[in-house]
């Protein structure tokens, strides 16, 4: 790719899910990095997405419509496996595009990416194959972009608003004498094999405000589903109950990510928590039964537990996730937590 005068300009096309568009970011900084603070980054997305790259400074331009695109780009980075994405990347003016695109009229991806793409719905290996390689890969989806790109993701970033910030670390903490734990426990309909089975949730719940050596102050109970949430609650003891909020992010995902950045601690689900906690430096114990954990990349922030059912890493929304339990995820977690600790906790 020539870069004239010193600028290259790039269009990063990724609508979803969420986390996926969290942990694509952490690109952004490698970028600038290998073609100069001159780079200019537009980024297609859609709209429930674009909140997530308001605040970064390594994004020019945020859309949601291609009708604003540049007249050519550089370099576009295609990374969606839906449709109008798909169309709407090979429609480009571009010196070079890198990912899925439209060839002869079908769904294609470019041989760079192939890694990556080989394990997903557009696989040219048929389903069989890359379900049998989503298995076999050891690699995270930060090594694996960053060696497909050669733009090493030496880190995760994610950037909002300070004042924010301020307000849910002043919600979360005021009133609590200890550490502030986050669960994020449940999943949506695509994947209700994510969840934490409902028995185990419940005695984590317990286990971590009944045992003082854990200092646990308060537990707030991350829900996209406020009344399945309370409900739960409704079961609990009052002395146990008073020490469990049920946070209202609905406004935004910057609401999400301000609450995760107050946490001492998260317990999550395969989700965007998940990534939005790796970005953010918050420790982490996230559980796997459908999904893979080696895809995963905590850079050291967090630990995993896995499924030892027979369809671990099946991606079936209905795989087998009962050994999920507060057995296993406690030791896990009292181990992990004794080592990431805040003294003032």
């Amino acid at each position: 790719m020539r870069v004239k005068g010193g600028r290259l300009d790039i269009l990063i096309v990724k609508h979803g899910a969420l986390g996926d568009v969290v942990r694509t970011s952490w690109l952004l900084p490698g970028l600038h990095d290998r073609f100069g603070p001159a780079t200019r980054v537009d980024w297609l997305t859609a709209p429930g997405a674009a909140d997530l790259l308001r605040f970064n400074p390594f994004v020019e331009r945020v859309l949601t419509t291609a009708t604003r695109l540049r007249p050519r780009y550089g370099w576009v980075l295609s990374l969606d496996d839906e449709q109008h994405a798909i169309e709407a990347a090979s429609s480009v003016n571009c010196e070079r595009l890198s990912g899925a695109l439209l060839r002869d009229g079908r769904h294609d991806y470019t041989e760079d990416v192939a890694p990556w793409f080989d394990m997903g719905l557009l696989s040219r290996l048929g389903k069989t194959r890359a379900d049998a390689i989503k298995v076999e890969n050891t690699a995270s989806h930060s090594a694996l972009f960053g060696s497909m790109l050669s733009v090493p993701i030496t880190h995760a970033t994610f950037f909002n608003s300070s004042s924010r910030e301020a307000r849910w670390k002043s919600a979360l903490r005021r009133g609590s004498d200890g550490a502030v734990f986050g669960i994020n426990p449940f999943a949506g309909g695509r994947w209700p094999a994510k969840a934490l089975p409902a028995s185990a949730l419940s005695e984590l719940l317990q286990h971590l405000l009944g045992d003082p050596a854990l200092g646990v102050g308060r537990i707030a109970l991350f829900s996209e589903e406020r009344a399945r949430a309370e409900a739960l609650l409704a079961g609990f003891p009052a002395r146990l109950a008073s020490r469990i909020v049920v946070p209202d992010t609905s406004e935004s995902t910057l609401e999400l990510a301000a609450a995760i950045r107050a946490l001492d601690y998260l317990v999550t689900t395969d989700s965007l928590a998940l990534h939005l906690a790796v970005a953010q430096s918050v420790p982490s114990l996230s559980f796997y039964a459908p999904t893979s954990a080696a895809e995963i990349e905590t850079f050291g922030t967090g630990v995993k537990l896995l499924s030892t059912a027979p369809d671990y890493c099946s991606y079936r929304g209905d795989a087998d996730n009962t050994s999920i339990t507060a057995a296993r995820l406690l030791p896990l977690l009292q181990e992990h937590w004794a080592r990431c600790r805040p003294r003032q906790v």
